[in-house]
């Protein structure tokens, strides 16, 4: 028997609509032939190759799963609230935002072509691709709601660039990366490993926050680590006008 593209079968058997929504399951994890864990949509496999699949995630990234956490934790609403995800990428907590009952979503990343399929059509999303928050000028109207998830820059840089765009009632889901925050001689191969440089991060920068016009209503360490198996926190903030 002729052997095919693993993303052509998952459609084919109507495990997946297209190619792009079988990159993100077979990346994630979540397919095995024959026993054993898929890795790439590419692979060849034979036509009637036993296929499996795993309970997938509730969102498009499982990234998700960290501010849908947060949402259950702080009991922060966004229903009917317009929206911001700075650092959108696939588009994780874009997806949260939506199935929680958001109004829009601007999701804002300084890449291209990241962000699923399923919420580039979603009318309810608006794409800036190629856009850093720290450089943008304007929104088409204020934010009532962001979520921050960014690499390689602190969350000192972006707060202050974000703020202006806020309502005075905002609210922000912040994810706090220590090995953003901390000099590189606390880092062991981009790991944060000692409990109490992690956790003085985090305190000195609840208490810049606190100092900045933020209110910091809460942290919460995140459900699933981050790169490199870096331990997270999850922080809550409302913007003081």
């Amino acid at each position: 028997m002729k052997k095919k593209r693993l993303d052509e079968i998952l459609i084919e058997r109507g495990i997946v609509k297209d190619k792009e929504e079988a990159f993100i399951t077979v990346t994630e994890g979540s397919i095995f032939v024959g026993g054993q864990k898929a890795v790439s949509p590419a692979q060849m496999y034979l036509a009637d190759a036993p296929l499996r699949l795993k309970e997938r995630f509730p969102y498009v990234g499982r990234g998700g799963l960290k501010l849908a956490a947060a949402f259950r934790h702080s009991g922060i609403s966004v229903e009917g609230k317009v929206c911001a995800d700075i650092g959108a990428a696939t588009g994780g907590f874009t997806d949260v935002m939506l199935q929680n009952g958001a109004r829009k979503v601007y999701a804002i990343d300084t890449g291209t072509g990241k962000l699923a399929l399923k919420l580039r059509e979603d009318p309810r999303v608006v794409v800036m691709e190629q856009t850093n928050i720290l450089y943008l000028e304007a929104l088409p109207e204020p934010i009532e709601f962001a979520s921050i998830d960014v690499s390689f820059t602190s969350l000192r840089l972006v707060l202050p660039a974000l703020k202006k765009f806020l309502t005075s009632k905002a609210e922000v889901v912040a994810l706090f990366k220590p090995q953003y925050e901390v000099h590189d001689a606390n880092l062991h191969h981009g790991i944060v490993e000692s409990d109490s440089v992690r956790e003085g991060a985090l305190t000195e920068f609840v208490a810049w926050a606190a100092s900045g016009g933020w209110d910091v209503n809460g942290s919460v360490e995140s459900p699933i680590p981050g790169a490199k198996g870096n331990m997270e926190y999850l922080v809550y903030l409302s913007s003081i006008k």
